[in-house]
C-alpha cells in the first residue's frame, strides 16, 4: 500500500548537504530535540574549540579528543600530534563531533560532521594555522593539520 507523502515518517536528524538547507522543526523523538540546519550547525561549532575526531586505527574504530577550528569554507581543521601516521588519514572518510551540554538543565546541542579528510600541505596555510589556527591540546608539537570537508552535517539542540 502506498501512502501519500504526508504520511511518511521523517528521520529525526536533519542531514544537510551544501546544496540545500532545511528549516528547524521539532523531532518526533519526544525529548524536546530540535533539528538544526547546516548553517545553524556550523554556527554552533564556532562556539567551542574542543571536539572528537572519529576515525579508524588499524581497522578499529577510534575517537580522539581534539582542539579544532573552522576555516573560512566551513571545513574542520585539527592539529595532528607528533607520532601519528598522518599519511594514513589523508583522503579517508572521518567524522567529527562537538557538543555542549549543561548537566543541571540538560540543555545543549550536538553537531556531527562526516567528510573526506586531507592533510594541509600548503606552506602558507600551515604557517597561518600555526600562527592563528586551533590550539594544541594534549599533544605537542604538532605534526601537521588535518582538514575535513563537511559532506554530511547533522545538528540538534536539546531541551529548547
Amino acid at each position: 500500500m502506498n501512502l501519500p507523502p504526508q504520511h511518511l515518517e521523517v528521520d529525526p536528524m536533519v542531514r544537510s548537504d551544501p546544496s540545500r538547507d532545511v528549516p528547524n522543526r521539532r523531532s518526533a523523538d519526544g525529548h524536546g530535540a530540535e533539528e538544526c540546519t547546516r548553517e545553524q550547525s556550523l554556527d554552533l561549532l564556532r562556539r567551542t574549540e574542543i571536539g572528537r575526531l572519529i576515525h579508524t586505527d588499524d581497522a578499529m574504530p577510534a575517537v580522539t579528543p581534539s582542539c579544532f577550528t573552522l576555516d573560512g569554507l566551513g571545513e574542520v581543521v585539527i592539529p595532528l600530534p607528533a607520532g601519528w601516521r598522518v599519511d594514513v588519514m589523508d583522503g579517508e572518510v572521518v567524522g567529527f563531533q562537538a557538543d555542549r551540554f549543561d548537566e543541571h538543565t540538560l540543555l545543549g546541542w550536538t553537531v556531527l560532521i562526516v567528510g573526506r579528510s586531507h592533510l594541509v600541505t600548503d606552506p602558507v596555510a600551515v604557517a597561518d594555522l600555526r600562527h592563528r589556527g586551533p590550539r594544541r591540546w594534549g599533544h605537542r608539537p604538532t605534526r601537521g593539520y588535518l582538514s575535513i570537508h563537511p559532506e554530511l552535517v547533522t545538528g540538534r539542540r536539546f531541551g529548547s
